[in-house]
């Protein structure tokens, strides 16, 4: 299986790089190793180095995601990046996620360099896994929702073989792919579209990531990272 950078969203976003952690054994049924006491004094830590959610949102990796969103025609107050729109959550009322452990694992490290994360079930994904421009009126269902929606012209979409996986490039994760109580394989990436966001940031994040899922979920995991002069890269 390969991660794969279309030609059209490489020519747009030339500095574009992906850090990929692939975990495989994952128990994400079982709350253990003190994974909510530390989900909890992650959060907890985060938000006191903000004074208000304004200060945050000034960072420059808020601001480099926003700029992403308008230039593929979303307005990002209306559809916030994933980082942002958790971690507001977490300055304004304290909220640390209970979802499951493995993404509660992965949720606390969004708050290293205030990247997007997002991924797949990988059990799940047929073919390979595409970042690009939708052509619109794609079919796609989103976590938790009740009715599709279909996807705009020209909106950045991760897709496989038969689903769009990803709507707004990392605003919201499709139904059929999500990482849920029953998987043991996953791949997560965190990309940096703008040369303001670093190599070491997006590596970091990863490998803050594959720490907790070693640690809490009894993963092993392999990293990647496909640099600004690859299109593809093999993960799986």
């Amino acid at each position: 299986m390969k991660l794969i950078i279309s030609e059209t969203i490489r020519a747009k976003y030339p500095d574009l790089r992906i850090a990929v952690v692939v975990a495989k054994n994952i128990n994400n049924t079982l709350y253990q190793n003190g994974l909510e006491d530390f989900t909890n004094d992650t959060f907890k830590a985060f938000a006191q180095k903000f004074g208000n959610h304004k200060d945050f949102e000034t960072h420059k990796n808020i601001v480099a995601w926003r700029e992403i969103y308008r230039s593929f025609g979303v307005n990002p107050k209306k559809k916030k990046p994933t980082a942002e729109s958790l971690l507001v959550r977490v300055i304004r009322s304290g909220y640390a996620p209970k979802i499951s452990p493995a993404v509660d694992a992965y949720l606390c490290a969004e708050t290293v360099h205030y990247l997007p994360i997002g991924g797949y079930d990988l059990d799940k994904i047929t073919g390979d896994i595409v970042l690009r421009f939708s052509e619109g009126n794609e079919k796609f269902l989103g976590i938790g929702a009740e009715s599709e929606e279909v996807t705009d012209t020209s909106e950045v979409v991760y897709s496989d073989n038969n689903h769009v996986l990803t709507r707004c490039w990392n605003y919201r994760d499709c139904d059929f792919s999500k990482i849920d109580k029953e998987t043991t394989t996953l791949a997560l990436f965190s990309e940096a579209p703008y040369a303001t966001i670093s190599d070491n940031e997006a590596k970091e994040t990863v490998n803050s990531i594959k720490e907790n899922l070693q640690k809490f979920c009894g993963a092993e995991c392999t990293t990647f990272f496909l640099s600004s002069k690859e299109n593809e890269i093999g993960i799986f």
